[in-house]
């Protein structure tokens, strides 16, 4: 439409100029023909160019014009969702003055007009910079920053410009004219040029004829594009959820939209009757005060206002002051309701105060810390007073710091896990885990760990509470000991019973029959071998069977020979490929009789697994001193199984308990097909001063005088 609106112009003032040419023309008819012919040639070529170099420079300034009609478009309603087509215009505009302008250098002649020309350059350069600026604040949404930006840069360059392209139009419309003149003086002294006249004339009218249609036809268009907009926006502010009204000088409602009607309650008749102030529930709205500041909007309102019902609806927007002739006439207002986020705004404080106050004084050592910098956030009184660090103190340190051994790569990944299964599920679960603390005093305590994902302060944040479970898993250490110390004794009184007693029998009885075999003869004899042989196996298997249940753990025997002993007893047909590695540093070290037995225990378990389930040809046994750990590997190359789905069973139960009666851990790895690993690891420390069980000393398997052979 305004292209349009350009075009019209533009027709006209070419029409306005032919037409002071045709009465020329008439009044100079009888000027010698010949000499008007020629001249005549002359001046319609230099009036094309005069007309093109008019023409440009007044499309320079057209240019210019719209440029800033746009940016004051834009400044006047910053929120409209236009915006971005009218900047595409303001970038439009900018590179056709840039066209215009380097097509306007051709027709610069004198040295006058060159300085004037260079001058707009510069202009124009400091006018695109400054556009620049003035878009960065607007899509950062700092509209007063980019109305000031305006008035203080941006006008005084569109003034200078326009002033400046104004005085060189000027300058070259008087040189042009000045040779117009002595054309036509030349015209004057010919009159030669009657018949060219005539066709002139001719041609000049033809041309205004069809012109003035063109002016018509894009009148009549013009006309209906602006009805078209008229309607389109019309029909845009009543289908928008945007709260859209207009109000006179008074502040008297003259127009709201469906949206305006729909949240508020009202209806036409009730809007014709009400003003601005009247719907206000809070506050009042002085608008005397803002025209006295001469600003032409009113940006991030946030009022509170009142439905016909009396609710609370909170709105928040800006309001156009609008001037006819530098008079004040009214406003228009553009609202978005924002009272669900009001509501939930009030609601996450009162339920944050809520969990204060009882994060405040829970019995619990609790706390809250950043998951990016792992710094302590929030501590309670309870967590102050079990590690004897100040809240001032806590608050500087972070949670690696009271657990001193744990891998920082491995807590970001238990983090990330817990974000993803928020995400994942929906759902903020609850993570249990066990480590130790320490307290600013040194003392180490045992603790259940409860971890989630919480928000704080508008921050995503893990809140931990901190159980001391020292004392009980002590007890329960104890308890677990004593269970075990009960296990071994009744195996070692099976295995003593077996060995000093059964064992004794089977001997008495072979060597009695021993006896009579000097009277035996034939068949008999065959008979008495083959008895014998029997109980030499039940003897041999009675040892075996012996040596398992109460194996002999002396100051001269050492834990690879056990170990190398309970290997002949489970692989008596050499089904298994077996592998034993002691390294030197475990070989020499001294390793109490207790974790020696729990670590032969743990063997044999594994070992009774691997014969019953793992269906493997290799097994590999290793013993290692690893990180200030005495570390067990025990591996096979059966048929695994899938952790997921296969339930810890009362194996592996013991196997974990006997580690952890040691501070050791346990650690299980196994999948389809790929066999199965388990890993003992019990700190150095604790295998040197650990009891001997009181059965062990005091067995009937007695120190070096105990013999387990026939």
């Amino acid at each position: 439409m305004k292209k349009d609106l350009r075009s019209s112009s533009t027709i006209w003032s070419i029409l306005l100029l032919h037409f002071a040419l045709f009465i020329l023309l008439v009044v100079i008819r009888n000027i010698q023909f010949w000499q008007i012919r020629s001249v005549s040639t002359n001046l319609v070529e230099f009036v094309s160019k005069s007309t093109l170099r008019q023409s440009n420079f007044t499309n320079l300034e057209n240019s210019v014009i719209n440029e800033q009609i746009s940016v004051l478009k834009l400044l006047s309603n910053p929120a409209e969702n236009k915006n971005q087509e009218i900047i595409g215009i303001i970038n439009s505009e900018v590179a056709k003055n840039d066209s215009n302008l380097v097509a306007s250098y051709k027709f610069i002649s004198t040295q006058k007009e060159k300085e004037i020309f260079e001058r707009l350059k510069i202009v124009s350069k400091e006018k695109e910079e400054r556009l620049i600026a003035f878009f960065q604040l607007f899509e950062q949404a700092k509209y007063g920053e980019a109305n000031k930006n305006y008035e203080e840069y941006l006008l005084p360059i569109y003034s200078e410009f326009k002033l400046g392209n104004s005085s060189l139009l000027k300058t070259i419309s008087t040189r042009d004219k000045t040779k117009i003149k002595v054309l036509e003086g030349t015209i004057n002294t010919s009159n030669n040029i009657n018949s060219g006249l005539s066709v002139t004339l001719i041609i000049l009218l033809i041309f205004l004829i069809i012109n003035l249609a063109k002016v018509g036809k894009i009148n009549k268009k013009t006309r209906l594009e602006l009805k078209e907009s008229e309607y389109k926006y019309r029909t845009l502010s009543e289908q928008t959820n945007e709260i859209i009204e207009r109000c006179d000088a008074n502040g008297k409602f003259v127009f709201a939209n469906d949206s305006f009607k729909k949240r508020l309650e009202y209806d036409d008749e009730d809007l014709s009757k009400l003003f601005f102030s009247d719907i206000l529930a809070e506050g009042a709205f002085d608008l005397n005060e803002l025209l006295k500041k001469d600003e032409g909007m009113v940006t991030n309102v946030q009022r509170v206002f009142k439905s016909k019902s009396g609710k609370k609806i909170y709105l928040e927007g800006n309001i156009v002051l609008e001037y006819s002739d530098g008079d004040f006439v009214g406003s228009m207002g553009f609202f978005n309701d924002v009272t669900e986020k009001k509501h939930l705004e009030e609601s996450l404080i009162s339920s944050e105060l809520k969990f204060r106050s009882f994060f405040d004084v829970a019995p619990i050592p609790m706390g809250a810390f950043d998951p990016e910098t792992l710094k302590f956030v929030l501590i309670n009184k309870a967590a102050v007073n079990q590690y004897g660090f100040s809240e001032e103190e806590f608050l500087n340190k972070t949670i690696l710091e009271i657990r001193r051994d744990d891998d920082i790569s491995k807590i970001k990944d238990d983090i990330r896990k817990m974000k993803e299964d928020v995400i994942n599920s929906n759902k903020n679960k609850i993570y249990k885990s066990s480590l130790n603390h320490f307290k600013k005093s040194g003392e180490k305590v045992e603790v259940e760990i409860y971890t989630a994902l919480v928000l704080i302060d508008g921050k995503d944040c893990i809140l931990t509470v901190a159980i001391d479970v020292t004392e009980r898993n002590q007890n329960e250490y104890k308890m677990t000991k004593a269970i075990i110390k009960t296990q071994e004794d009744e195996r070692y009184e099976i295995g003593g019973e077996l060995h000093d007693n059964v064992c004794q029998i089977l001997a008495a009885t072979k060597m009695s029959l021993s006896r009579v075999r000097p009277s035996l003869s034939g068949t008999a004899i065959d008979l008495y071998n083959q008895s014998s042989e029997g109980i030499m196996l039940a003897i041999e298997e009675i040892r075996n069977l012996s040596h398992r249940l109460a194996p002999a753990f002396f100051d001269n025997t050492k834990l690879e020979e056990a170990f190398e002993g309970l290997f002949k007893t489970f692989n008596v047909t050499n089904t298994y490929n077996i592998s034993l590695d002691f390294d030197s540093r475990a070989k020499n070290l001294n390793i109490s009789q207790e974790i020696q037995l729990s670590l032969y225990r743990i063997l044999q378990e594994q070992l009774r697994n691997i014969i019953t389930h793992a269906k493997c040809t290799s097994i590999e046994v290793e013993v290692f001193i690893k990180n200030d750990k005495l570390q067990m590997r025990i591996a096979d190359d059966g048929i695994g199984f899938n952790m997921h789905q296969v339930k810890e069973g009362i194996g592996l139960s013991n196997m974990k308990r006997r580690a952890e009666i040691f501070s050791g851990k346990f650690h299980i790895t196994s999948s389809q097909g790929k066999g199965c690993e388990i890993l003992i690891a019990i700190p150095i420390a604790k295998t040197l001063h650990e009891a001997v069980p009181e059965k062990l000393k005091n067995s009937g398997l007695k120190a070096s005088n105990t013999k387990m052979s026939l």
